[in-house]
């Protein structure tokens, strides 16, 4: 039976109803506010941090996290089938986009990554009498977002290893998968289990979320920039993950034999769905030729990677979104611009190419927009116009290319030192601290009062 809650064994649990929805059954947590309260004052506790008795509980948290990750990326995990069926109901994606989004999860999340994340911590928080440094919060209260599967998996696993005691509020579009994982976390380890919980309410029911913000916790959020707000105006103390996109900069004549098939493996994970999912390729030409080509070449891997993820299910307002979106570019080539529309025989996938493009119309469900870029200026200024929105940024470039662009990206006083850098195929697949770009994630992580 799936739940759509998770409470350490050494806590009270909530009460209960079970229910049957697409052939699984679900067992649901009754949540109130007075519940709730009285579960937040026993589980809320000191952090671990990296006080004395620190190392044993990291490593302790580490190896179990390992073997948890070992065995979500096998599909070995009790849950499976249930949780891939219930997934695929609740997200619309497919079984198999589902699989590799488990396995891009939990890819990296070995003993030694871990430790190694550990270590860094600890060198930037410098000595232990460092002014800036303070104490590690009692209690976090992250909020999922739902757009993608399993957004909360790696800061809850890093909020673990400091021993944080962590509350979740899950995603009310897939409320099953961190009860699961941290069902199998309790099996291997249910000491570094006993810091972590998650539970479910609707986002409207504001009387829940009231009486866990009554106890001032850390928040970490992930959602729509109203939801960021909608907290901000109640708490200082906040890492927000709003609202973001990424983008791809390519050359055609860079020699990387692979790129078509990585930047539609990107494209096409999550249904583009992700704030890593390119919304476009600035594509460093001037050449409409090239540009053809490339297109081309792209739409092709985009039907192959559509056999390989297959799509799951399009809603009629997906579809609609879609073919909106190819009329627009269609409307702009009959009126004489430069387009090339290029679309499978369904709505599986679309290839277009423009001389201009608007980033701040946010397209999904495998659009890939190609915009041919005449220089790296020109990239730079489109760069630095987003720069705030901007979540992660995928290169290929040629090696002149690359002595030119990174020096003015890496530069002193640079405004994208919150942006993954990372290539084609890999942004789907990010390391395990892709979240140190974001300061006030580094804050509470590092335990400082500024950053």
């Amino acid at each position: 039976m799936l739940r759509d809650f998770f409470v350490p064994d050494i806590l009270q649990k909530p009460p209960t109803h079970a229910f049957q929805q697409d052939g699984v059954v679900y067992d649901s947590a009754n949540l109130s506010p007075a519940w709730l309260k009285k579960f937040a004052e026993k589980f809320m506790q000191p952090a671990i941090g990296f006080k004395q008795g620190a190392k044993a509980w990291q490593q302790r948290a580490a190896n179990a996290w390992s073997q948890v990750a070992q065995e979500w990326c096998n599909l070995q995990f009790p849950e499976a089938e249930a949780l891939l069926t219930a997934l695929k109901a609740k997200t619309g994606l497919s079984r198999k986009m589902l699989q590799e989004a488990l396995r891009n999860h939990f890819w990296n999340m070995r003993d030694s990554v871990l430790q190694g994340w550990l270590k860094q911590v600890r060198k930037d928080r410098g000595p232990g009498n460092l002014p800036l440094a303070t104490t590690y919060p009692e209690l976090v209260f992250l909020v999922a977002a739902g757009n993608i599967p399993g957004v909360a998996i790696h800061p809850v696993v890093q909020l673990s290893l400091l021993g944080i005691p962590t509350l979740v509020k899950n995603a009310s579009a897939e409320p099953f998968l961190l009860p699961a994982i941290l069902s199998s976390l309790a099996r291997y380890n249910p000491q570094v289990a006993s810091r972590l919980a998650a539970l479910t309410w609707p986002r409207d029911t504001s009387a829940q979320t009231e009486a866990i913000m009554a106890f001032n916790p850390q928040l970490a959020i992930f959602g729509d920039d109203e939801t960021i707000a909608n907290f901000e105006e109640r708490s200082e103390q906040l890492a927000g993950f709003g609202d973001r996109f990424s983008l791809a900069l390519v050359s055609p004549d860079a020699d990387e034999p692979n790129i078509f098939d990585n930047l539609a493996y990107d494209i096409c994970m999550f249904e583009q769905r992700g704030c890593m999912s390119p919304q476009a390729i600035l594509l460093l030409t001037d050449d409409w030729q090239k540009v053809e080509h490339f297109s081309q070449e792209l739409a092709t891997a985009m039907t192959k990677m559509s056999e390989k993820l297959p799509i799951g299910l399009r809603t009629p307002v997906q579809q609609a979104a879609i073919q909106q979106w190819r009329g627009a570019y269609a409307a702009r080539c009959a009126a004489g611009e430069k387009v090339l529309l290029l679309t499978s025989s369904g709505t599986e996938w679309t290839v277009v190419a423009a001389e201009n493009i608007d980033l701040d119309e946010r397209v999904a469900h495998r659009f890939a927009r190609v915009w041919p870029i005449p220089s790296i200026n020109k990239a730079m200024s489109i760069l630095r116009r987003y720069e705030i929105q901007l979540q992660a940024l995928a290169t290929s470039l040629t090696l002149d290319e690359t002595k030119i662009f990174f020096p003015q990206f890496w530069g002193v006083d640079t405004p994208f030192v919150h942006i993954v850098d990372t290539f084609p195929g890999s942004m789907q697949k990010p390391v395990f601290g892709w979240m140190d770009q974001n300061k006030a994630w580094l804050r509470l992580t590092r335990a400082f009062i500024e950053w």
